[in-house]
């Protein structure tokens, strides 16, 4: 565990996130999400421990540039895929690019190699570029240019990771590193703003984690509430369809999008595109958590599988 704390620095009552530069305040509402988390951490180390010894050989697969940590969703599911970690790429059965910087460059693979990889053309998850594509797919723009649009609007960091996002109302003068979007009207009994959070893993949704912070906090990382929903539920078959053309366009095989849905003209607007998911939610029951996790576990191997098979 003290390997964790390097990717972390502790400035005054700031935690910096040294992947992102994501700085996170150092009070009591982080403390109670890290002690909420870690009965699930120890559950699925747990269960790690105790598994009977497979007759079946494991799969290795390797993360480039870094290993993720315990609390993103893909070391969840490679635990409980039974996988086995290695480090030399040349050994693996799957190789995932794995990097939480907004915009980089993965490693160049050999032909043999990049057949078994996966997210290696997921190189840039900036909001300008999610704009970009989401227009180009869905024929409809969320970004706009604030110094021409009149009305509300969301003004965001093009850094993958800060939830510094703020409303402001347009026209407004441009300003370096910013992106302006829309403001989705995704307001639930004027009292909250609902996130659809959708795990996308070989262009599939499986489910949908609703997400409920207050309106004050409508940008922020932290829900008061999280639930567990059927995508059938909650998307149609055409939005689906096109999320998985979005999610082919940005690259993406394994990853989480942020969708809202608009009040004002019923359409949905994908917001934000993160190859690096966390999860499960913190706020979701230990209950759904476990839930989630076999639901996005037996994706992870069905993407894995259907890569091999096509590549024996």
């Amino acid at each position: 565990m003290s390997s964790w704390l390097n990717d972390f620095e502790v400035k005054g009552r700031v935690i910096y996130v040294k992947s992102t530069g994501a700085k996170l305040p150092l009070n009591l509402e982080i403390m109670h999400e890290a002690l909420v988390w870690l009965p699930f951490f120890v559950v699925e180390k747990l269960k790690r421990l105790s598994r009977l010894p497979s007759k079946k050989p494991r799969l290795n697969i390797a993360f480039t540039p870094v290993i993720p940590r315990p609390w993103y969703m893909l070391w969840v599911s490679t635990h409980r895929a039974d996988m086995k970690f290695v480090s030399d790429i040349n050994q693996a059965d799957v190789i995932f690019y794995f990097e939480d910087q907004t915009s980089a460059t993965p490693p160049k693979l050999s032909k043999a190699l990049h057949k078994k990889s996966f997210n290696f053309g997921c190189t840039d998850i900036s909001k300008s570029r999610v704009g970009d594509v989401f227009e180009k797919i869905f024929g409809y723009a969320l970004t706009v240019d604030p110094e021409s649009y009149s009305g509300p609007i969301a003004v965001k960091s093009e850094i993958n990771g800060v939830h510094d996002g703020y409303e402001a109302q347009a026209p407004v003068a441009r300003t370096e590193g910013k992106v302006y979007q829309r403001l989705i009207d995704n307001t639930v009994n004027s009292k909250w703003a609902e996130d659809l959070r959708c795990p996308v893993i070989g262009g599939e949704i499986e489910l949908i984690f609703v997400k409920r912070r207050s309106l004050s906090h409508r940008f922020a990382n932290t829900n008061a509430n999280v639930t567990l929903h059927s995508p059938d539920d909650l998307l149609s078959n055409e939005e689906r369809r096109k999320i998985k053309q979005f999610a082919a366009a940005m690259g993406l095989d394994w990853g989480g999008m942020d969708v809202l849905r608009n009040k004002e003209d019923g359409k949905i607007y994908i917001v934000d595109v993160n190859k690096t998911d966390m999860g499960p939610p913190i706020a979701l029951s230990l209950k759904d958590k476990n839930t989630a996790t076999e639901i996005l576990t037996k994706q992870f191997i069905k993407l894995i599988h259907s890569k091999i098979k096509r590549n024996p």
